[in-house]
């Protein structure tokens, strides 16, 4: 439960008044009580409703979880957000945890650590697709009133502030409309997946590319998905073998990790611009992939927007109470491909 500051009162033997003024830095109360005021505030974990002393209390604890730490995107994301507070004014303090993969148990061990042992004021969360999560969210948000927004993923009907990130199943139906292009809308084309459960991202992107494949492009095979589970070298097997035995394979999409392990098959067998690639994020290995023309178009979710704008959200809602305007925030899909580079 949040501090008040009638307990603050209390705890320091003064008036409820006296402690607003204190804690405002307004006249009326002798130097030495205020900054005793203020320092039994801080021990206390108090968060003032208005924002114009926030500085004086504390920074606000921000606790993040990450899943999937292999991927490349991630790893970017993990940055930006311990990147924010040299970024704004805004005095929060980001608490960063990200795991190797997409155990539930371990999400929900992460983020009970961060409530309970770190003290977070509010939670940025990349949700794996679980009940678990579902009810931890609204455990949290309706027992605990802690503010939740989660980004990249969501999980809908649950108790959260707001979702900051990219409509995936667009992103699905984008990469299917560039790879039916590309391939003059035909051929066989394999999904490589990173997971075969667990992500929201893998399975929305797969819903929307086959949507877009049967309504756009009747006459490309998709064959059916193959999955590496976020293994490299399996990654790179899969890809040899269907180097080598499918006929007519004409394209190659990715939806996750594993993506250098494909990379390393179509560079062996040479088989650079005569299998399309499509995948998404703009990492500096698929733009890498692309000026040496093993991958064709890779698309984008808009990394920086996922990772600050939930901290703002969460900002604006401790501090002033003020609840995010929408529901969802949705990132723009960006696209690159040989001739929109830059160096």
């Amino acid at each position: 439960m949040a501090v008040t500051l009638q307990q603050i009162a209390e705890a320091c033997g003064v008036s409820r008044g006296t402690v607003d003024r204190a804690l405002r830095g307004r006249e009326g109360v002798r130097p030495e009580v205020a900054e005793g005021i203020k320092k039994k505030a801080r021990e206390m974990g108090y968060i003032p409703r208005h924002g114009n002393v926030l500085t004086d209390i504390r920074p606000l604890r921000i606790g993040v979880v990450l899943h999937t730490g292999a991927s490349d995107f991630v790893q970017s994301l993990a940055e930006l957000i311990r990147s924010f507070p040299s970024q704004t004014i805004l005095p929060i303090s980001p608490t960063v945890r990200i795991m190797d993969g997409t155990n539930v148990l371990h999400q929900l061990a992460l983020i009970d650590e961060l409530v309970e042992n770190e003290q977070i004021d509010g939670l940025m969360l990349m949700p794996l697709a679980s009940n678990q999560v579902r009810d931890k969210i609204n455990e949290l948000t309706e027992t605990h009133g802690l503010p939740i927004v989660t980004l990249n993923t969501d999980i809908a009907d649950c108790g959260r502030l707001a979702y900051v990130g990219p409509d995936n199943i667009a992103c699905g139906r984008t990469a299917a409309a560039l790879m039916g292009l590309t391939i003059s809308g035909t051929g066989r084309v394999l999904p490589i997946l990173g997971q075969q459960s667990g992500h929201f991202a893998d399975t929305q992107r797969l819903s929307g590319f086959l949507s877009e494949m049967s309504e756009s492009f009747p006459n490309v095979t998709v064959m059916s998905p193959e999955y590496c589970f976020l293994d490299q070298d399996l990654a790179e097997r899969i890809t040899a073998r269907a180097l080598r035995d499918v006929d007519n394979l004409s394209g190659i999409y990715l939806s996750s990790v594993g993506r250098s392990g494909v990379y390393q098959a179509i560079r062996r067998a040479s088989k650079q611009g005569q299998v399309h690639v499509v995948v998404h994020d703009l990492t500096a290995d698929n733009l890498q992939m692309i000026r040496e023309g093993v991958v064709d178009f890779a698309i984008g979710q808009d990394a920086e927007t996922q990772a600050w704008l939930p901290l703002r959200l969460l900002y604006q809602y401790l501090t002033k109470r003020k609840s995010p305007t929408q529901r969802q925030y949705t990132t723009e899909i960006g696209i690159k491909f040989r001739c929109n580079l830059t160096d």
